[in-house]
């Protein structure tokens, strides 16, 4: 069913070009195969309409619309009215016929002798045969009608079909006439082949779900300048069961599953009830076997429910129930508990009976290992990790139901709906552009959709037949909120040690997750938070996991210390040919890379006690740096700062004193006065080096070996960070960003971080009492949808490629969490 999505919202998207209401003789010529329909009322109309939509103005180089924009029967016929009808020709090709009023101007010879007209001889009929440059079609004359078509085959079996006197199918015929003759146009598409239809457009995937779902279709489209609407009726053809004959004898219920739905799902399909006995004995016809044959252990169970569904994410499906009395359906769930998140019990679900067994074609084939409650909600998912994306989404009120564009789209449609379909603009561009022909993928794939979110489609059950309303539309709304969403999570096996990193993957051109846990296990996780590989390391990894390309050929690996190693790992999770390097002395600091001119020429800085390496990208000491150590401990990383033209390399000691160092490591920067240092690195700020002193005054030294210390009131566990432009400083609850302070809730925070992306500041930082994630720009102005659940700091980038930046931050002990930034 999931890709139920995507017919009946392309079926949205192929609505635009089709046809209704003619004279009732017309029906009578329509090929007996024929499959769609177009039913043109006015035919100039529609023309304007295409041209004045955004989508269509945007598009307008697509094969698909440039087929209907050079068909030669149009551009040649002078009739306002017609019916454009498409029959399969072999395998994914369609042929088609145009019937309309007699119009002599088609078989008659322009006066520039541009057009070449053949006749041929057909059971005491003419066939002719038009060519007008590179466009060959056949005509006829049939009564008072003109029968046009791109086959001759198609027009001799109009012709014997008239002789026969093949009368047209009453459904067909109902369809044919409850379409608007007041609308330009209508499709009309014969309900038992939408799975054919849907294979021809797009051939390489097969969808099962759309086989037999009706009688014939018949949608009115409507086009404004950023929107299309269509409205219509399904039929049930009564001699054998359909996908909407499920529904018979049902009343449509309210559809509550956008309200769990995270904003970032590629959709989503809702079917509500209001009988399960009436809608077993339908389901039991669909699956062609006796209601007794059907197992009755989940009756009580489905009787307490009103709307089941599927939710789509990215990398997952999720199953989703309704319940009127969500405390009855747990009883009967009865499942044991397997844990919680964010105070939210999960349970595991380990009946034999299979939803998907009782509920198909609903249904697809799903594995409800895992499940949890919410409200009037049970949400099923075959791993703890989906239905965690789900509950954060719900918290973090990041669900589609929350979302103005979605409340405006779904404005013109029914609250209650016997199936209601939701996907998203993005996954059906996706969709088509991988699955059809190959020579159209790159177009599709180019296609602009910008400002499109959703498309949504909703059938209502009457007694023998379905009314069908869709809309795609642009949201238009100007200054939208920027929203933040959980796109996914892991967990992992043990609790984490140290926070995850954001590292560079240079074969999707993205980023992953580096991250250790308390057994020292190393990860790389994808963007979608699939775990690569675990690496044993020989100890906690000392500061953050940093990357070098040691050959210069675009690919990264990873570089950290241990407290007597230093690694350096590929993308595999192997070890680079001469690491790890084995130390006898403790590293009693992170490592400290340097890029002096970002040329790849890397140099190592290992610090142990008092003294200092210097190690090149292969490990080898680096013959040329002639500091050695100082004379007391080394109590910060040493540090590298760039102003102007001029390389400065910062080490301070625990007696006061700070070396400012060359690249060959001799004394630059003379300091004579002794300094109490904090905690809080040197930074680069105003052209200055930049830190506090213990008792939380600003210190700033000078080129020439100046200090100034300033008193900004910061208490002495105050920390600081900053870019050359922007201070950012935190003591006690109060943040400032520039000039700006803000008063936090009090709580037990992380330092700050700055992050400078796309000419962007970001400034973040966590309240791990509270579990907090805070986001502010550089005027300290909060992102909208802030704060966001999170337990450490964060690594900020862009991990898809996408114009979204994301986070990763870890959840619960176990867990990491990447967010999207929309």
């Amino acid at each position: 069913m999931k890709k139920i999505v995507v017919l009946l919202i392309s079926t949205i998207v192929l609505a635009c070009n089709t046809t209704t209401e003619e004279p009732n003789t017309l029906i009578d010529y329509i090929p007996k195969d024929a499959q769609v329909i177009i039913k043109i009322n006015d035919l100039e109309q529609t023309k304007n309409m295409l041209r004045d939509n955004d989508f269509f103005k945007k598009n307008k180089n697509l094969d698909l619309f440039n087929y209907f924009k050079t068909l030669p029967i149009l551009n040649q016929v002078d009739q306002s009215s017609g019916l454009l009808c498409f029959s399969p020709i072999g395998k994914n090709d369609f042929e088609y016929t145009y019937i309309s009023t007699y119009d002599p101007m088609i078989i008659n010879k322009d006066s520039l002798d541009q057009k070449t007209i053949e006749n041929i001889n057909y059971s005491n009929k003419i066939i002719h045969k038009i060519t007008s440059g590179n466009d060959t079609f056949f005509a006829t004359k049939q009564d008072s009608l003109l029968i046009a078509s791109s086959s001759q085959i198609l027009i001799e079996n109009a012709i014997r079909q008239q002789e026969n006197k093949i009368p047209v199918s009453d459904d067909l015929m109902k369809a044919y006439e409850v379409s608007d003759a007041k609308n330009p146009v209508a499709v009309i598409a014969n309900g038992k082949q939408l799975q054919e239809i849907h294979n021809s457009l797009i051939p390489n995937q097969d969808l099962i779900a759309l086989s037999n779902f009706s009688g014939w279709i018949s949608v009115d489209a409507k086009l404004d300048q950023n929107a299309l609407y269509i409205d219509g009726i399904a039929i049930e053809k009564d001699s054998l069961s359909t996908t909407i004959g499920i529904f018979d004898n049902t009343t449509a219920q309210e559809n509550r599953i956008a309200s769990i739905t995270p904003i970032t799902a590629n959709g989503f399909v809702s079917f509500t009830y209001d009988d399960f006995y009436t809608l077993k004995k339908n389901l039991a016809l669909a699956q062609e076997r006796e209601i007794e044959n059907i197992p009755d252990d989940l009756d009580e169970l489905f009787s307490g429910i009103s709307e089941i569904g599927m939710i789509f994410l990215e990398n997952d499906d999720a199953l989703t129930f309704t319940s009127l009395a969500p405390e009855n359906t747990l009883e009967q769930l009865a499942g044991s508990p397997s844990g919680s998140y964010r105070d939210i019990n999960i349970f595991s679900y380990e009946e034999n009976t299979t939803f998907s067994g009782l509920l198909k074609p609903l249904i697809p084939e799903f594995e409800a290992k895992y499940y949890f409650s919410y409200e009037n909600q049970i949400v099923f998912g075959s791993s703890k990790n989906t239905l965690q994306t789900i509950i954060a989404n719900i918290l973090n009120k990041t669900v589609l139901q929350e979302q103005p564009y979605y409340a405006k789209t779904l404005e013109k449609l029914s609250d209650e709906s016997s199936i209601l379909i939701v996907g998203t603009v993005k996954y059906l561009k996706e969709y088509i552009s991988s699955n059809i022909e190959e020579s159209q993928q790159k177009q599709w794939s180019e296609t602009k959709t910008k400002g499109y979110q959703i498309g949504a489609l909703q059938l209502i059950k009457e007694s023998n037949f379905a009314h069908i309303h869709g809309v795609i539309q642009k949201d238009i709304t100007k200054g939208s909120a920027t929203s933040v969403t959980q796109t996914t999570s892991t967990t992992l096996e043990n609790k984490i040690l140290n926070r995850p990193i954001l590292v560079k993957n240079h074969r999707t051109k993205g980023m992953d997750i580096a991250v250790q846990d308390v057994d020292n296990n190393l990860y790389l996780i994808s963007d979608k938070g699939v775990i690569f590989w675990k690496k044993q390391i020989n100890g906690a990894i000392m500061g953050d996991i940093q990357q070098i390309d040691i050959y210069k050929n675009g690919r990264y690996q990873l570089l950290f210390n241990t407290e007597n190693t230093l690694y350096l790992v590929d993308r595999d999770g192997k070890d680079v040919t001469s690491y790890p390097k084995k130390f006898e002395k403790t590293i009693t600091h992170p490592i400290s890379l340097f890029d002096y001119d970002k040329n790849k020429r890397y140099r190592i800085v290992v610090t142990q006690g008092n003294k200092v390496s210097m190690l090149d990208a292969e490990g080898n000491v680096v013959s040329g740096f002639g500091f050695d150590g100082t004379e007391t401990n080394i109590i910060l990383p040493p540090k590298h700062i760039r102003i102007g033209s001029k390389d400065y390399i910062l080490i301070s000691e625990e007696n006061g004193k700070i070396n400012i160092l060359d690249r060959l490591g001799r004394t630059r920067v003379d300091v004579k006065q002794s300094i109490d240092f904090s905690k809080n690195q040197w930074q680069q700020y105003q052209n200055k080096f930049t830190s506090t002193a213990k008792d939380g005054k600003l210190i700033q030294i000078q080129s020439d070996g100046s200090v100034n210390i300033t008193d900004k009131e910061l208490d002495p566990n105050a920390t600081l960070v900053s870019t050359n432009k922007t201070l950012v400083t935190f003591s006690e609850n109060k943040l400032t960003i520039k000039e700006n302070t803000l008063e936090l809730d009090y709580g037990v925070y992380t330092k700050p971080q700055i992050f400078y992306i796309n000419n962007k500041i970001y400034v973040a930082i966590t309240d791990k009492q509270s579990k907090k994630v805070y986001l502010y720009d550089s005027n300290a102005e909060l992102f909208p949808n802030f704060p966001v659940y999170g337990n450490s700091i964060i690594s900020l980038g862009n991990m898809d490629k996408d114009p979204n930046l994301e986070f990763a931050v870890q959840g619960e002990d176990n867990s990491i969490l990447i967010y999207q930034i929309n």
